[in-house]
């Protein structure tokens, strides 16, 4: 059934109230479309970049009098990206709250509670921290109501921003990471999430997993949990893939808790890529050891034409490598992904080629050693990929401040720049499996009043810092979502919308930005509703915030409430 928070009507009035308050500022012009055209005549006036010092010209009185000469400071025009209490929207898009942390995702879920939070809220609850993995269609139902399953990876449970005087819960901290399947349906012209739904379900620190290909037998066929997911992807095949990050600090802060956390060789068994079946809640999860273990930022999937699927997936590292995988055989039985060639890229100038590695488990168990062998290229913290139609691959950089100048190539060129690149990499014929990719920077990130060797398309009318997620609508816009780590004193974390063809390709322009704090965790997209959704992650935790002092209390801005990471839609 459907149903609300019993504090849901209350706070969806405050949430209206902020929304129609953002949509009437942004129509007064409260959010500058200057184009970046202009600022290299007086970049920092058109985009009031914060801590940048203003020249002032003395102001002096006529030579007829005994005045005395004063310098009149002239002031900084408001920075049009700063981060503030609450979220931008830009037209011609209204946002709407589809679920946030709290919210009852199973049917017996308890009212949200958050002093304190219970092993119960956690399993029931949607989650504090999510990132959209994508969107799954499940078969048409006889009345005729459009339904989708929403995936999402949940990577973070933070105890500074959980629990109050940051006292850690770990068996409660355990329940919110993992994975969540969540059901919507299309109702009264709007998306809802639907309650109790069939497929609706966490997968988290207890989750039974199978462990399958060439690694099983060398680390075991079971596992209890996915730990620390950082992305996740749907797959042309109806599954969903689940990118583990870096589990040690979860095994060191479950280790009391159970499920043999405390046991050192259970460690093998996280660091893969996890598959599952969105719309079978009863199916078991699997991690596929032939894609290899490590730390993992981002996963997308696309198949062959002959249908063997190939694997795009980024490492969790400031210095992180990027991989593929080919399967081998095009099989329908499930197996498709215990069997391939894992390669890594390789950054010659501005191209890339894919060095395959060893198939055997030692390889697959260390493959960041294989890697490094292989002479793979760190990227500069790679991280969210798109597959566009035409064979182009994009690849999001958040930036790597330790980088040298010495190390700089074609791809990563700015020694000690955190801002970060979109790169735009170039199957030719359009053949991903192919040995040999050309490449280009589509954006150097960073605001080019003040950021050496940032690159937009001119006309664009907003810059970005720190990308992360990348995803791909409908008409081939590249939504780019940022992630600045909760520091958002330069600019507000958000939505840009990447043209990638025409005659201002690459041209980028802002959907959305999230208040303080928060980050993007990437988006999806019904194109029959002109819905685009989007995960706005951990609002108000800046460095310094914490349970009780967070910087915003966003989306209620009630003083009784946390504040709520949050899934949007933009429509229009």
């Amino acid at each position: 059934m459907l149903a609300l928070a019993p504090w849901a009507a209350p706070v969806q009035a405050a949430v209206a109230t902020v929304s129609s308050r953002m949509r009437r500022r942004a129509l007064l012009g409260g959010l500058s479309l200057t184009p970046l055209a202009a600022i290299t005549a007086h970049a920092q006036s058109v985009l009031g970049v914060a801590g940048v010092p203003t020249t002032s010209a003395p102001t002096t009185s006529a030579p007829t009098t005994n005045a005395p000469v004063t310098n009149t400071p002239v002031p900084l025009a408001p920075n049009p990206q700063a981060a503030k209490l609450d979220d931008t929207v830009a037209p011609p898009y209204n946002r709407m709250v589809i679920m946030r942390w709290g919210d009852p995702l199973l049917p017996d879920a308890p009212p949200f509670n958050p002093n304190p939070l219970t092993e119960d809220q956690a399993s029931s609850q949607f989650p504090y921290d999510s990132v959209v993995a994508g969107l799954i269609a499940p078969p048409p139902a006889e009345d005729g109501v459009p339904r989708l399953i929403m995936v999402l990876a949940n990577p973070t449970a933070p105890a500074n921003m959980l629990f109050q005087g940051g006292m850690d819960a770990p068996a409660v901290a355990g329940k919110l990471q993992g994975a969540t399947v969540l059901n919507l349906q299309y109702q009264a012209g709007r998306w809802v999430t639907v309650q109790g739904g069939y497929q609706s379900r966490r997968l988290a620190d207890g989750t039974l997993c199978q462990i399958s290909g060439p690694a099983a037998a060398a680390i075991g066929s079971t596992v209890q949990g996915i730990l620390a997911p950082q992305g996740g992807c749907t797959t042309p095949w109806g599954t969903a893939l689940l990118a583990e990050g870096d589990a040690a600090p979860w095994l060191s802060r479950l280790a009391n808790v159970g499920f043999g956390y405390n046991d050192p060789t259970q460690a093998p068994k996280f660091g893969w890529v996890t598959e599952f079946n969105p719309l079978d809640p009863q199916a078991i999860p699997v991690k596929r050891t032939a894609l290899g273990r490590f730390a993992k930022s981002a996963i997308a999937a696309t198949a062959t034409p002959d249908g063997r699927p190939v694997i795009f997936i980024s490492q969790d590292a400031d210095a992180g490598y990027f991989f593929r995988f080919i399967a081998a055989s095009n099989a329908t039985d499930g197996t498709a992904l215990d069997t391939g060639t894992l390669a890594v890229a390789q950054v010659n100038g501005s191209n890339i080629k894919w060095l395959d590695l060893p198939g055997d488990s030692a390889a697959l168990i260390g493959a960041l050693n294989a890697a490094n062998i292989a002479g793979g290229t760190v990227f500069d913290a790679p991280g969210g990929i798109a597959i566009a139609q035409n064979g182009t691959l994009y690849l999001a950089c958040r930036g790597n401040p330790n980088r040298s100048s010495l190390d700089a190539n074609g791809l990563n060129p700015r020694a000690g720049d955190d801002n970060g690149y979109v790169l735009a990499l170039h199957a030719p014929k359009g053949d991903l499996t192919a040995r040999n990719f050309t490449g280009e920077i589509a954006i150097a990130a960073g605001n080019p009043a003040i950021t050496p060797g940032a690159q937009y398309t001119p006309g664009s009318n907003a810059w970005l810092t720190h990308p992360r997620t990348l995803n791909l609508d409908s008409l081939g816009q590249l939504w780019i979502g940022t992630d600045s780590k909760g520091d958002t004193s330069v600019s507000a974390d958000g939505l840009f919308i990447m043209q990638t063809g025409g005659p201002s390709k690459y041209l980028l322009s802002m959907a959305y930005l999230a208040p303080v704090g928060a980050a993007l965790g990437g988006a999806a997209f019904d194109a029959a509703t002109h819905t685009n959704f989007a995960m706005v992650r951990h609002p108000g935790a800046t460095p310094t915030a914490s349970f009780s002092a967070p910087a915003t209390r966003w989306p209620t801005l009630l003083p009784t409430m946390p504040p709520q990471s949050t899934i949007i839609a933009l429509v229009g």
